[in-house]
């Protein structure tokens, strides 16, 4: 049997349960209960099942604890450690000797056993507690509030549009993430775009002056989907749940639309309540992907071959592919149809090629962003004309409804953080941010193919929050003014937000 007499070692299931609660306290408005307890009855149950077959094999328990939290703090811990060291003389090489130093302690204290063995699994127990306890104290509280707050219907921006005289056009609503206004592109990567004058000549009424409200995916698309702005939201209503349940797509069933929801990575626009076709390529959380990308187990699965590019790359790779065939697809959907999808494209990481071929990590390593970002527009340039000539190449009085946007711009570069999360600086202040940064950050592609609408009745400028409203309105009588403009940035607490609209010259 396998000795335990020297304590029940319990730190390698504290320390791997430590290892998901961190990510979860680190990332509490991005993720849910309901996404975390799978992922941590996974990781806490294949660590046990580790530590029982290593007890078995080295008959001790103790033993085996101390080799297994060698392996799990490192396989959670080094990319965290590797990118908080990465400009400190500790960083690179002489990290990876710490770490093997670490790994080489275990080893030493498994097999001399005794009182260092005893000492240290008292000291791990200990350690592995406190810092369960640490995560707790942030995660309690949250979950607490998010219990107190009574659940809320659908968006309070709901409305009843009017019949339409006429049948109904089909509805495609595409919105591009991180797709910049040519003002944003040209300022942040000196790129002369070439798509909106392509739509321009083909009858869309193209928005220079468009501007997203928000800066960041989930605020923005909430705001979109729900035609109003965040605060409008009930006490109650989640972000996630304004994304998943939206006026947007309960306005156009009640009209008698068939929803087409093409999903995204990104999953709270993965899926939506009201769809009537909903595909995706898989459904893995958000959160277990983020624990399984800050692991070594990506590093692992491309050295054993199981991965030929780098996994966030790859996966990159599969979801943009996906969701432009299945656009291609959604062509052959019976009508009236609204076909929305949000893509993950141009945003990073950058995997494509102007021609639609997959840049190997080793090259992709030596490119520029700005060269990586237009290679990857330019496909989807490309990929998005071909199905747009599609839809156009019908009778006038069957051409659908367009709607081509972006959620935000891309980040400034002194936004962009560290390029390996290809995420934005958490730590970035705001308050410094300049006109020219805001221009880049919230100027967004933005053009519409409205059969029957005089271009003089289109707005010259419009912020993200009222394209639905004007297009409700006027295709369907919803009676949904304009919004104010308002551009909201984080404040110095970010908590509240501050609105720069007249930095930008947007609004009245």
């Amino acid at each position: 049997m396998p000795n335990v007499r020297r304590g029940l070692p319990l730190h390698p299931l504290l320390f791997a349960s430590y290892a998901v609660l961190f990510l979860y306290a680190s990332n509490l408005t991005e993720a849910d209960l309901g996404q975390v307890l799978p992922v941590l009855l996974v990781v806490v149950g294949i660590t046990t099942v580790l530590l029982v077959v290593g007890a078995i094999v080295l008959r001790d328990a103790a033993r085996a604890a101390i080799l297994l939290s060698a392996f799990v703090v490192i396989f959670f811990g080094y990319r965290h450690v590797a990118i908080i060291a990465a400009d400190s003389p500790i960083g690179g090489r002489p990290l990876q000797a710490l770490w093997l130093l670490l790994g080489a302690g275990a080893l030493v204290i498994a097999w001399r056993g005794g009182q260092a063995l005893r000492v240290a699994t008292q000291a791990l127990n200990a350690l592995g507690a406190g810092l369960i306890i640490v995560a707790l104290v942030t995660i309690v509280p949250h979950e607490l509030e998010e219990f107190s707050t009574p659940a809320i219907g659908p968006s309070v921006a709901a409305v009843t549009p009017a019949p339409a005289a006429e049948p109904l056009r089909d509805i495609w609503f595409l919105v591009f993430d991180r797709y910049g206004s040519g003002e944003s592109l040209k300022l942040n990567y000196g790129i002369d775009e070439q798509f909106t004058p392509w739509l321009a000549a083909r009858g869309f009424h193209v928005t220079p002056d468009a501007h997203a409200n928000y800066s960041r995916t989930r605020l923005s698309m909430a705001s979109i989907l729900n035609l109003d702005y965040l605060d409008a939201l009930p006490p109650g209503q989640s972000v996630a749940d304004a994304l998943k349940d939206h006026a947007l797509g309960r306005n156009l069933t009640g009209l008698g639309y068939r929803y087409v929801h093409i999903g995204s990575r990104y999953e709270p626009t993965r899926t939506a309540v009201t769809a009537t076709v909903s595909r995706a390529l898989d459904n893995t959380s958000d959160f277990a992907t983020a624990l399984f990308d800050s692991s070594l187990a990506p590093s692992i699965a491309e050295r054993i071959g199981i991965t030929s590019m780098d996994i966030a790359r790859q996966r990159q790779a599969s979801w943009g592919r996906f969701e432009l065939d299945a656009l291609d697809e959604a062509l052959a959907e019976p009508g009236p149809k609204f076909v929305f999808a949000h893509l993950l494209l141009p945003h990073p990481p950058y995997v494509f090629a102007e021609d639609g071929e997959l840049v190997p990590d080793s090259v992709d390593e030596k490119r520029s962003t700005a060269e990586a970002y237009e290679a990857q527009m330019t496909y989807l340039d490309a990929r998005i004309k071909a199905l747009l000539e599609r839809l156009l190449d019908v009778p006038e009085e069957e051409r659908p409804i367009i709607v081509l946007t972006a959620d935000e711009g891309p980040y400034p570069k002194r936004y962009e953080g560290d390029p390996a999360m290809q995420g934005p600086d958490p730590d970035f202040d705001w308050s410094t941010v300049t006109d020219e940064e805001l221009r880049i950050k919230f100027g967004i592609l933005h053009a519409m193919l409205l059969p029957g609408i005089d271009e003089d009745e289109i707005p010259d400028s419009i912020t993200s929050v009222n394209t639905w409203r004007f297009l409700l309105d006027t295709y369907f009588g919803a009676g949904l003014p304009l919004r104010p403009d308002r551009i909201l940035i984080p404040d110095s607490t970010g908590q509240g937000s501050v609105d720069v609209a007249d930095r930008l010259g947007v609004g009245p």
